[in-house]
């Protein structure tokens, strides 16, 4: 199968759709098919890509760690032609997205779309605060408008089927979480020693407790609830590091320098994708007050790590934890307080947490990811190859649109009755 992954978002960009994407591609390509990626271009990347088509693009000024590229081009349009797809992929709703629905129904091909980010909690950095139920609502209509246009949309989680369902899209959804490469995460990786030194690296002392985040810093992951609710903490042996970066970090360094922390809140900045692991394994907790999250990779990776989750309530992570007690939630901070004593104190409960979490991180697999999406391929080609055979008023998709008329119903009595 020739297969066209469109996305805004790529190498050498770190964030969850990237990681999506990186293991989506190479569990394809284990499996035999032929994968090409059409993104953004970038100044980062200097040389040619096997199998990487960049578009012209320009950064997203509101958001500056992003690029939005071009939705039409009739000379790349005939680029892709040539690559005979089978399948496009479309990983965003904007810009290189908009691109793969024309390219899409220009070429004739099926269309799977996964939506992977929950743009109601992002409208602040286009709106700068103002006009916040206008934007959220607009928000929601694009996403509804784009997954309407699809042959197959897939999701990670049943929150974001909910959510999409209340946007009022109507057509058959695939739950697929995200897989990741769990067995970077585990602790046999490294060594006691390589833990031990990365900890004294930031000057955390052995007999200190550290509360890590892992992600990036910005206003819709709730950094400041965290560090407000951790200024609540009077124990001097208990550390913050927070690692990633983010168009808040700068802010946040400010919002945590109006505590009196003595040094107890740290900022690591980026850190390469590749040494992340280590990072989640020298805490002793993982944190996060996000309710923003589709999926949450960083859960996963942190449950892998054998590092305990205390993170904010939410849908995805009631299933995922609370139920399967594999770590905490809190829905307050006065819960928050009491869960970070709970795993202070009680060595059999986080024994436990621990275990649970390794076992339930193995089945968020990248090989059973790739086989999941491998299958709705299949299917989706294989109903847009008997949509297009059956041709009444344009078969399936003239009666979905009929569905999908609100003004339509049928009188309760005939003309002639």
């Amino acid at each position: 199968m020739k297969i066209g992954i469109f996305t805004d978002t790529y190498k050498p960009q770190v964030n969850g759709v990237v990681t999506s994407i990186t293991v989506l591609e190479r569990e394809l390509r284990k499996k035999g098919h032929k994968v090409y990626i059409i993104t953004t271009s970038d100044p980062e990347v200097h040389s040619p890509e096997s199998n990487v088509l960049r578009l012209p693009s320009l950064v997203f000024r509101p958001a500056p760690q992003y690029r939005l590229g071009m939705i039409y081009s009739n000379r790349v349009i005939n680029k892709i032609k040539k690559l005979n797809l089978d399948i496009i992929h479309s990983q965003t709703e904007w810009g290189v997205g908009t691109f793969s629905r024309f390219a899409a129904k220009r070429l004739n091909i099926p269309l799977v779309h996964t939506y992977h980010t929950l743009y109601e909690y992002y409208t602040h950095y286009v709106t700068k605060g103002h006009f916040k139920k206008q934007a959220r609502k607009l928000a929601q209509k694009i996403s509804k408008f784009y997954c309407d246009m699809c042959d197959s949309l897939v999701v990670p989680t049943e929150k974001v089927e909910k959510i999409i369902k209340s946007y009022g899209v109507e057509k058959d959804i695939y739950i697929i979480p995200t897989g990741i490469d769990v067995e970077r995460f585990y602790r046999k990786n490294y060594t006691d020693e390589e833990r031990q030194q990365l900890r004294h690296e930031y000057g955390i002392k052995d007999d200190e407790f550290l509360c890590v985040y892992i992600g990036r810093v910005a206003k819709e992951k709730s950094i400041d609830y965290l560090i407000e609710s951790f200024a609540k903490i009077d124990d001097e042996k208990m550390k913050l590091l927070i690692i990633g970066k983010g168009p808040d970090l700068e802010d946040f360094k400010l919002f945590a320098e109006q505590f009196d922390f003595g040094g107890r809140v740290i900022f690591s900045g980026e850190i390469p994708y590749e040494k992340i692991p280590i990072y989640y394994q020298i805490g002793d907790v993982f944190l996060n007050a996000s309710i923003s999250e589709t999926q949450g990779l960083t859960f996963i990776e942190a449950m892998a790590a054998e590092v305990i989750v205390n993170a904010r309530f939410d849908e995805n992570l009631e299933k995922l934890i609370t139920k399967r007690e594999a770590g905490l939630l809190y829905k307050d901070t006065d819960e928050f307080l009491s869960n970070i004593k709970t795993i202070k104190a009680d060595k059999e409960l986080v024994k436990v947490l621990k275990n649970n979490a390794l076992e339930i991180s193995k089945e968020f697999s990248a090989e059973a990811f790739g086989v999941s999406i491998e299958n709705v391929y299949y299917d989706t080609i294989k109903e847009f190859k008997h949509g297009k055979n059956f041709t009444f008023f344009g078969g399936k998709k003239f009666i979905q649109q009929i569905r999908r008329w609100k003004g339509f119903r049928a009188p309760k009595k005939g003309p002639w009755s």
